[in-house]
């Protein structure tokens, strides 16, 4: 049972699939009992609506696909606003960019996880690698959002107190 916490734990957390090989490493367990935990995890998933899928080389948690319709006419109708956090982590991301975790947090003074998580589910910031560290960037859609055309319409930041010129 414990494992199968962690396992969800994990899964949850991360807005994108995780490697098999992480996963193992993590739990401290072997691909077989990985198969079986997984089994054994998404027969009780399934009594709320999520599923853990995964190929040979990664796992997601996702919700099932017969509430994807459910989901999708709920978001088209009723978007949700971004709290204050996410906006401040966006727009710390949206001026500094590649910017890390590390960095956003020493800027805020607190913990961004949930924020970039919500910022990459809804598609306005994603994960890059440069020089092998995570960093975030903002997308396409952040323009779209934003209603500008470029970055360079954001203006510049002044100093380190976050206001603009």
């Amino acid at each position: 049972m414990e494992t199968e916490a962690k396992l969800v734990a994990l899964l949850f957390y991360s807005a994108e699939p995780i490697s098999i090989r992480h996963i193992i490493r993590t739990l401290s367990i072997d691909k077989a009992e990985l198969a079986e935990l997984k089994k054994n995890t998404n027969i009780k998933l399934g009594a709320i609506g999520l599923v853990i899928l995964g190929d040979a080389n990664s796992m997601q948690l996702v919700i099932e696909s017969k509430y994807s319709l459910l989901i999708e006419n709920f978001y088209e109708t009723s978007p949700e606003p971004l709290s204050q956090p996410a906006l401040e982590v966006l727009s710390i991301i949206a001026h500094k960019q590649p910017i890390g975790k590390m960095n956003i947090d020493e800027i805020r003074g607190i913990s961004s996880d949930q924020s970039i998580r919500n910022l990459i589910n809804k598609g306005l910031i994603k994960k890059v690698t440069e020089d092998s560290a995570t960093k975030y960037i903002t997308t396409l859609e952040f323009l779209k959002v934003a209603g500008i055309n470029s970055l360079h319409e954001l203006g510049k930041l002044d100093g380190s107190d976050g206001t603009s010129k």
